[in-house]
């Protein structure tokens, strides 16, 4: 039920977003321009989607190295399926893909969810990061999107602040712990205990300076496939693009995403398009074709492909590998 509803607030919400991103566009114009896409720059924006998806999975690897060694199949097939998943039901897929590492690599999934939380951390510094690129070649930005930039940098402190309270003893949660162990019943608590015991292991990568480094230059690689996706899409409806264009429209959708979104995403992609592209571009057509372009040739594809790991996997209920 409450997947249920979350859905349908992520359909409201873009069905919203994409009656924003609709106003005063000349349809048939739009249509045309979509009818004289340029193959090639919408095949290479499939290609930079695809690297995307490769050096999430290496990342995820390193994150996950200091737990365990799982193979980057494994990994790549679950980062499919995860993002299948969220592009379905916003914000499943980490739990799916964290369950289906976890069952088949032995390790527990509540270590490998807490490492799909320190991806978290990466993601919003990478846009932190990116986001000072933006502000230096283009130090003129609307508020709309500096307020995202800096919503990034908040998320990244609050992630922070969150993992070292966490990992740090303090006088508060030794008492919030006693409280808790009084009002549980001893078996309940002793489960729970052990699963946080676990979970901690996933955030084992913030702890090697080695690790942060790599997997934050592996942030920055992966999103800038994204960065390029969206560039490459721009062109394909005839229109020259800028990274400085390029990468507002993708500081808006990372942001917009933290909202529930309606399935390929739809309405929150068409809106990043138009508000980022607004003002450099005078046609509002340009960049609604260019988000669909993008829909087509990312988005869809995700779904696509991680239907078709999910079902090669058979699914979570898949049996792990025994230990030889």
């Amino acid at each position: 039920m409450t997947q249920f509803k979350w859905t349908l607030l992520g359909i409201v919400i873009g069905i919203i977003f994409l009656w924003f991103s609709l106003r005063g566009i000349d349809i048939h114009s739009m249509l045309e321009r979509l009818k004289a896409v340029r193959l090639l720059p919408a095949i290479m924006a499939f290609v930079a989607g695809t690297l995307f998806m490769l050096v999430k999975a290496w990342r995820w690897s390193v994150i996950l190295g200091p737990v365990a060694r799982v193979e980057l199949p494994l990994l790549y097939s679950a980062v499919y399926i995860g993002t299948a998943a969220n592009l379905i039901i916003p914000h499943s897929g980490e739990v799916l893909r964290a369950a289906l590492v976890g069952r088949r690599s032995r390790v527990a999934s509540s270590a490998v969810l807490a490492s799909v939380g320190v991806e978290r951390i990466f993601d919003f510094m990478a846009v932190a990061a990116l986001f000072g690129v933006l502000l230096i070649i283009n130090p003129q930005l609307p508020e709309y999107v500096a307020a995202a930039g800096f919503i990034a940098i908040f998320m990244v402190v609050a992630g922070l602040v969150a993992i070292v309270s966490l990992l740090i003893p303090s006088k508060f949660r030794r008492h919030s712990r006693l409280l808790v162990i009084s009002l549980l019943p001893e078996k309940l608590w002793v489960m729970i205990r052990s699963h946080l015991k676990r979970s901690f292991v996933g955030f084992s990568a913030l702890g090697s300076p080695s690790i942060v480094i790599n997997a934050f230059l592996l942030s920055i690689l992966q999103w800038s496939c994204v960065v390029g996706a969206i560039w490459l899409c721009v062109i394909s409806v005839g229109h020259a693009a800028t990274l400085s264009m390029a990468i507002t429209v993708w500081v808006l959708m990372v942001i917009g995403l933290t909202l529930p979104s309606s399935p390929a995403q739809l309405g929150t992609t068409q809106l990043a398009f138009t508000l980022g592209l607004s003002l450099a571009l005078n046609e509002t057509e340009v960049p609604f074709a260019a988000s669909v372009v993008y829909t087509c040739c990312v988005n869809i594809p995700y779904m696509v492909m991680g239907a078709v790991y999910w079902l090669r996997s058979g699914g979570i209920n898949v049996r792990p590998k025994k230990l030889h």
